[in-house]
């Protein structure tokens, strides 16, 4: 840690926590030593402390003198973060921490290669803090860390109803300072998998790749009509036609489902015929996608390039098990039909995204293709609708549709206590109205509230710019000014 984030972790007491989290690996799966490292906070803080069975860690402290008789708050967020880094990164992100650094402004957070998970690590950071001041005036606390929403909300799901007291909610697991959330879409994850048959061929290898796409968050920035990469290499493969030449080793890209994708590439067997075919059909098409592409996505590079590894696709070198031709062509014909980005726009409230899909992961795993694909819908009836489109498309091109990771929304409630206080206070705070909205993004409140029916939530959070992507970055200001929102919400609730 160089010397400026030493001495900001000193004077701010969100960031010293936020800096060791950091320091842990805790992608989505992989979250067994945060868990560790908040139960040592708790023993070492002498606070009560559970961990469920699904690995959910709930830290309890009493209500400060004057507050015992308010009712009990949960501050609430998630241990896991989407661990993505640039392909040029070394860095074993199940192992390793993260390199944090400031930017050259000194205004923003950052990981170096990597996604920063403020997402939601800024959460735990300003629970632990609240946890460890003795002059931050609250009611009874239970901070609830969570296990691995961003792969399924599967820490929601198993949130046991007796472990928490608290009623008034306050997810921090937003990442616009100034809205206040209090409802979001529900979604499912549909696994879409193609069995192919392989055929054995001789050649050298070529591997064609799309990378450089801006990727992003599929809830918050799906509207922003990002290009996916998995799809635009589909959309190259076709441009290209070149028939039963196209024989790929295995197609694969993106990283998390609820993530757009910002590259992918096929890895290909080709003679010395088909390889001058390839190269010039290779190079009509790119001139034609970036003229088309150019504009959204002025940093998306197509690159044919010669590659020696095979995986276990290779017999011995010079021969290798391809797919054939008609499981190329049911594997494109999905990946160009199927339905990605904005499906339909909200009418009431106006100008939110109602329902939508994206296109998250290709991967090849023996002599199976499997597509994920995350739906989000405000109504539920849409998104059943969507599914089982891409249930029937996927049938049509030869695949089988599997669902998981599916959660509810979050219902808009229309008499909230909890809002009315933290509008108030944002008002004294900030001398204006926040904005109070919900979102198509996915929060774990719908969940909690499957548990927990009469609680009271609301979702809250600083600026995160880019999350899930390598140009994640946290804006220290309004971090610092959402703490301050956060501990005078504490002591208003500690009155009531």
């Amino acid at each position: 840690m160089d010397e400026m984030l030493s001495r900001l972790a000193q004077e701010k007491a969100w960031m010293k926590y936020f800096l060791e989290i950091c320091e842990i690996p805790h992608g989505s799966g992989n979250t067994e030593k945060i868990a560790d490292y908040l139960i040592a906070f708790a023993k070492e803080h002498n606070l009560p402390w559970i961990l469920e069975k699904c690995g959910n860690v709930i830290i309890r402290k009493p209500a400060t003198p004057g507050c015992e008789s308010a009712p009990g708050v949960v501050i609430q967020g998630h241990m896991d973060m989407v661990a993505v880094k640039r392909p040029s990164c070394t860095k074993d992100m199940e192992t390793e921490g993260l390199n944090v650094a400031l930017s050259k402004d000194g205004k923003y957070l950052f990981a170096v290669d990597t996604s920063l998970g403020g997402d939601d690590g800024i959460a735990i950071a300003y629970g632990l803090a609240v946890l460890a001041a003795d002059d931050i005036a609250h009611p009874a606390i239970e901070l609830v860390a969570t296990v691995d929403e961003e792969t399924g909300m599967y820490g929601a799901k198993g949130l046991v109803a007796a472990d928490v007291h608290g009623r008034r909610w306050l997810n921090i697991d937003s990442e616009d300072e100034g809205i206040l959330l209090t409802g979001c879409a529900g979604g499912v994850t549909l696994c879409s998998t193609f069995s192919v048959v392989r055929e054995t061929v001789s050649g050298s290898l070529l591997k064609i790749l799309v990378t450089g796409c801006k990727g992003g968050h599929s809830g918050t920035e799906i509207h922003k009509h990002r290009e996916n990469a998995i799809l635009l290499l589909a959309e190259l493969l076709d441009t290209m036609d070149c028939g039963q030449m196209l024989q790929p080793l295995w197609i694969r890209g993106g990283e998390k489902d609820n993530a757009i994708p910002t590259s992918a590439e096929m890895v290909i067997c080709v003679n010395d015929y088909e390889r001058l075919a390839i190269c010039k059909a290779f190079e009509l098409a790119v001139r034609k996608l970036q003229r088309a592409h150019q504009s959204q996505e002025p940093l998306v590079q197509y690159r044919l390039e010669e590659t020696r590894y095979a995986d276990e696709y290779v017999i011995q070198e010079g021969s290798y098990r391809v797919m054939n031709a008609a499981s190329v062509r049911n594997i494109l014909n999905f990946l160009l039909l199927v339905p990605f980005g904005v499906k339909e726009m909200s009418v009431e409230p106006e100008g939110l995204v109602e329902t939508s899909n994206n296109v998250g992961i290709v991967q090849t795993k023996g002599d199976v293709v499997t597509v994920s694909a995350s739906i989000r819908s405000m109504m539920e009836v849409k998104k059943e609708l969507l599914a089982e489109k891409i249930v029937r498309l996927a049938g049509l091109c030869g695949g089988v549709t599997g669902r998981n990771s599916e959660y509810p929304g979050w219902q808009y409630r229309e008499e909230s206590k909890l809002r009315e206080l933290w509008i108030s206070e944002y008002r004294a705070m900030y001398g204006k109205d926040p904005e109070v909205m919900t979102i198509h993004a996915g929060l774990e409140c719908g969940l909690i509230l499957t548990h927990l029916p009469d609680v009271d939530a609301v979702s809250f959070g600083p600026n995160i710019l880019n999350i899930h992507t390598t140009d994640e970055r946290l804006e220290i200001a309004s971090a610092d000014r959402t703490w301050e929102l956060l501990v005078r919400l504490l002591k208003r609730l500690g009155q009531e």
